[in-house]
C-alpha cells in the first residue's frame, strides 16, 4: 500500500480505519465486522471521519462492505504491484484471509517467477497492460479496451491471448 501510493491517496484516517478492520478479520474467513463505534474507539478517529474513511476505502477497492441487519461486514482486499524490469507491470489483488496469507504470497511469487500471472486462481489482475511490438507498428491492449487485431500477432502470442481472454469472459 505504501510503495504503490495507496496510503498517500486514501490518507491517514482511512489507512488507520483499514488497519483496525484488518485487526478484526476472522482468521479463516477474512470477514470482519467491527461496529463503527469500535473502529472509532480503537483508531482514535471520530465517528464522522470513520464513515468518510469507509467510503474512501470502498472507492479505492480496499474493502467491500455488506449489510447484515444493522451490522456491516467487511472484506478486505490486498493489492500488490508487480513490476517487470523495474517498471510497473500489473496490479494483483485478492481477498485478505489471514489463514491463507502465506499461501497467497507463495502463489504470487511462483506466478511472477513463471511469468504466468493469468493462470493463478487466487489473484485478480486488476489492470493489465500489454505492449506488443509488431513489424507493422505497435499495438496496445489494456483491460479497459481490449481491442486489437489478434490475427496480426504471431501464432503463439495470439493463442495465449485468446485463451486468457476466454478465461476472463
Amino acid at each position: 500500500m505504501i510503495d504503490q501510493g495507496d496510503v498517500a491517496r486514501i490518507g491517514p484516517h482511512a489507512f488507520t480505519v483499514y488497519a483496525v478492520i484488518k485487526a478484526h478479520a476472522n482468521y479463516y474467513s477474512g470477514m470482519a465486522h467491527p461496529g463503527i463505534e469500535r473502529i472509532s474507539e480503537q483508531s482514535g478517529v471520530s465517528l464522522a471521519q470513520v464513515k468518510r474513511a469507509l467510503g474512501v476505502l470502498e472507492m479505492a477497492g480496499l474493502i467491500t462492505k455488506t449489510k447484515s441487519g444493522r451490522s456491516n461486514h467487511y472484506t478486505l482486499r490486498e493489492k500488490v504491484q508487480v513490476t517487470e524490469a523495474g517498471l510497473p507491470h500489473t496490479v494483483a489483488t485478492w481477498d485478505y484471509v489471514p489463514s491463507r496469507a502465506q499461501h497467497t504470497a507463495t502463489e504470487l511469487k511462483k506466478a511472477v517467477i513463471a511469468g504466468d500471472l493469468a493462470s493463478t486462481q487466487i489473484l485478480n489482475i486488476e489492470r493489465l497492460n500489454i505492449q506488443i511490438n509488431l513489424a507493422g507498428g505497435n499495438a496496445q491492449v489494456d483491460s479497459s479496451s481490449l481491442q486489437i487485431d489478434l490475427d496480426r500477432l504471431p501464432p503463439g502470442i495470439r493463442e495465449t491471448l485468446r485463451r486468457h481472454l476466454k478465461r476472463s469472459s
